[in-house]
């Protein structure tokens, strides 16, 4: 659930960016203005994805547990983030929300196996 839910974070913020307009033309930004959407939907989405890893696995109990299943987590966000270029380049912005809208089918199939293994 934790990288499921990092990776509709990274989608949602590249859909959100993808579609602002260029504040200036193209030739007047510096290099590094155009990094700044892509750096933040990757480290919101690595701590979303570590935040619900670590308070779903609350029942483990050891805290050394909780962590490396929240470091997979944030590993599993880093595969989701990477698939954002293939689904924006081949689809554009609908990629993207087809990207993070299959993260929320997966997040909810998991909760409800989740609490269904509970029960």
């Amino acid at each position: 659930m934790g990288s499921a839910a990092g990776g509709a974070v990274v989608c949602l913020v590249l859909f959100a960016v993808s579609g602002q307009p260029s504040p200036a033309p193209a030739g007047t930004l510096s290099p590094v203005m155009p990094a700044i959407g892509p750096s933040l939907a990757g480290a919101g989405g690595a701590a979303a994805g570590a935040l619900v890893a670590w308070a779903v696995s609350k029942p483990v109990g050891n805290a050394f547990r909780r962590a490396a299943l929240a470091m997979m987590a944030v590993m599993g966000t880093a595969l989701v983030a990477g698939a954002t270029v293939p689904a924006h380049q081949l689809a554009g912005r609908a990629g993207l929300a087809a990207l993070a809208a299959l993260c929320l089918v997966v997040i909810l199939v998991a909760r409800r196996a989740f609490l269904d293994a509970a029960a």
